[in-house]
């Protein structure tokens, strides 16, 4: 196996060729069609685009639904993918069903962004060949650590988080756990904080299901103070702005709280619309991932596989972490945009 690597990857623009003129059409596939996952579409697309005879498919659910997710696959397959990369849903139904039915036909499969779970990462090999994307333990762990330089002695604390199967997702709650209680925990999400280092969460992580609407709505009750109280938000991922009108229009009223530090707000994610909403004071951090890189990233090493070169089995992608103040440093290397149509 080759050894892990954990780095920032430079982008080349020379071109690359694939192996005896072959066609080769590989998968990206997200969990759902976002502002998040879309960019690794647009990194899928470049990357293809820099491979003589290589098409990047990019076909996600207009929502997340793992049976909606597992039917494109199964179309995929049926269409004769050469390869795929899937945002794993819920483990154990991709494993039973259109992933199993994949490795049957020989098609190599590898994750991005979010991995199987602990029960089938003790047979990662049987069923994927790579992981390409944030490492989602220490992505949490940064959650964590930049509320502790907000708040030193501690205060109360609600989370936001997507569905409670979510591989990635319940790493991220665990990084977050380990960061403010100092506690090692056995399987995500690690377990409720009960005055750890002067840490409590007031109530169980909000689970807003990937509705965006949802997640604004929640974040919105933590401002107002009702029907639960908390000092601190953090949101594991990016839905509470994945809209913005919603987002402004929610947060307008409690500006004052924001600006007091009444409520730390600190989410995930760094798109160029969050980080305007940083500049304008909307949140106090986003620690950004990067979904291009993982769609990029995800074509370069399907071709390696498929043409047997060597490859990393383990690719994790850079974080940053952005406040308003810097906010100049953290948009110079936003995630591209799409050259065109």
């Amino acid at each position: 196996m080759v050894r892990s690597l954990i780095t920032l990857i430079i982008f080349s623009l020379l071109p690359i060729f694939s192996v005896n003129g072959e066609e080769l059409k590989f998968a990206v596939v997200p969990k759902f069609y976002s502002v998040f996952f879309d960019q690794s579409g647009i990194g899928c697309k470049d990357a293809a685009a820099q491979i003589k005879g290589v098409e990047c498919i990019y076909r996600g659910p207009d929502i997340a639904n793992v049976r909606v997710q597992d039917q494109l696959i199964n179309q995929l397959i049926d269409e004769g993918i050469d390869g795929i990369a899937v945002a794993i849903t819920q483990s154990k139904f991709l494993v039973e069903n259109s992933l199993k039915r994949a490795k049957e036909a020989g098609i190599p499969i590898i994750t991005y962004d979010s991995d199987f779970d602990g029960d089938i990462q003790g047979k990662a090999a049987d069923f994927r060949a790579a992981y390409i994307g944030t490492n989602n333990f220490e992505l949490g762990k940064s959650l964590g650590e930049q509320l502790k330089k907000l708040r030193p002695n501690g205060g109360t604390l609600i989370m936001q988080t997507g569905r409670p199967d979510s591989p990635n997702l319940n790493l991220r709650l665990m990084g977050v756990r380990s960061a403010l209680s100092g506690k090692i925990y056995d399987t995500p999400p690690g377990d409720l904080l009960n005055n750890e280092q002067g840490w409590t969460e007031v109530r169980e992580p909000f689970l807003n299901f990937d509705q965006l609407d949802r997640a604004v709505k929640q974040m919105e009750s933590v401002m107002k103070g009702k029907p639960v109280k908390a000092d601190s938000f953090i949101a594991v991922g990016g839905w509470p702005q994945n809209n913005e009108t919603l987002y402004r229009e929610m947060i307008a009223p409690y500006k004052a709280k924001v600006d007091n530090k009444e409520v730390i707000i600190i989410i995930t994610d760094a798109s160029p619309s969050q980080l305007t909403m940083l500049k304008d004071n909307l949140a106090h951090i986003n620690v950004g991932q990067n979904p291009y890189e993982m769609g990029r990233q995800a074509i370069l090493t399907l071709h390696k596989i498929v043409t047997k070169q060597e490859y990393d089995d383990i690719i994790y992608t850079p974080m940053k972490f952005c406040t308003p103040d810097n906010y100049d440093s953290c948009a110079k290397i936003a995630t591209p945009e799409p050259a065109g149509d």
